[in-house]
């Protein structure tokens, strides 16, 4: 049996600080909409890879194989992916409340995706990096994974430009929801720095941006670039979800009603698609009609808006 080391009892403080940043996660995505759109169900996507890769962190001492390593190591590259898409599902939606119908429905179809495409891409090719090095030590120096490191870059310099975009249209009309738009901004500056801290990984060559070679300040430096900036934009996010409503209850200063809310969350793609999605719908109908004894909206017609 091995010795518990610095970073064992990092990965054990991660480790209970995701599992309880899972539940807060799930209550979100429930609240606000487990679509991939709406961007939350990521935050609880992050935080299962979180406890996978800590998980595997702590079992480094006792299991003597690389397997764990492997993990750990792969884990750490693949959380971009999931914290970088949940930063552009919630902008997205700052952006829909903005821009007026049918465009913000566009807006959502045609920008959204094409943003998320290359996130996947960069997902896809750090797991490929992965699994093709012989060691743990030898991922940051495969090119896949240097080709999805630069793909996270160019992805969060496309969710600035969106940010920047709803902040400027937000101060032209008075539209959007500040909290959420706020929680983003304030995020952006740490995604970089951890972003920054990849790249530092797979291209430099100091020991201190290699966690393979197990010093206190490869451990400490991974400590204060990578995974405090992770577990703050988780809180800010986690923040943003619990304190911001669903819907916002104005709409031009006029009350929407339980149904407009309902047609609205379904035009903005809360639902999702598929059979899924609709069964999510059905559900906020259903508690739609109990919470009103005389609705005052078809639920066809929210299933329309939904398709």
């Amino acid at each position: 049996m091995g010795h518990t080391t610095l970073a064992d009892g990092i990965a054990i403080w991660q480790l209970v600080y995701y599992i309880a940043a899972l539940g807060g996660s799930v209550w979100v995505s429930a609240r606000h909409g487990f679509s991939k759109s709406t961007g939350w169900i990521f935050l609880v996507i992050f935080s299962i890879i979180r406890i996978v890769g800590c998980s595997a962190q702590i079992a480094t001492v006792t299991v003597d194989s690389d397997t764990p390593w492997t993990i750990a190591a792969i884990t750490g590259f693949l959380g971009l992916s999931p914290l970088l898409l949940a930063s552009l599902g919630i902008v997205s939606r700052v952006c829909y409340s903005i821009i007026k119908t049918p465009w913000n429905l566009e807006f959502s179809f045609c920008v959204v995706k094409t943003v998320q495409v290359p996130a996947a891409v960069a997902l896809i090719l750090c797991i490929v990096g992965g699994v093709s090095a012989d060691t743990p030590a030898e991922i940051g120096d495969q090119s896949t994974t240097q080709a999805g490191v630069i793909l996270f870059l160019i992805v969060l310099v496309l969710i600035v430009l969106l940010t920047v975009g709803a902040a400027v249209g937000r101060n032209t009309t008075g539209r959007g929801e500040g909290r959420l738009l706020g929680a983003v901004a304030v995020s952006l500056p740490m995604l970089l720095i951890r972003i920054i801290y990849s790249f530092l990984v797979v291209f430099s060559k100091d020991s201190h941006f290699s966690m393979a070679s197990g010093s206190t300040s490869s451990i400490l430096t991974d400590l204060f670039m990578a995974r405090i900036e992770e577990m703050l934009v988780i809180l800010v996010y986690l923040w943003a979800g619990i304190t911001q409503e669903a819907v916002p209850e104005n709409d031009g200063g006029v009350k929407r009603s339980k149904e407009e809310k309902l047609l609205y969350r379904a035009g903005r793609g809360d639902f999702g698609g598929g059979k899924l999605g609709m069964a999510s719908l059905a559900v906020h109908t259903l508690v739609g009609l109990f919470r009103d004894d005389k609705p005052k909206q078809p639920a066809d017609e929210l299933v329309e808006m939904n398709v």
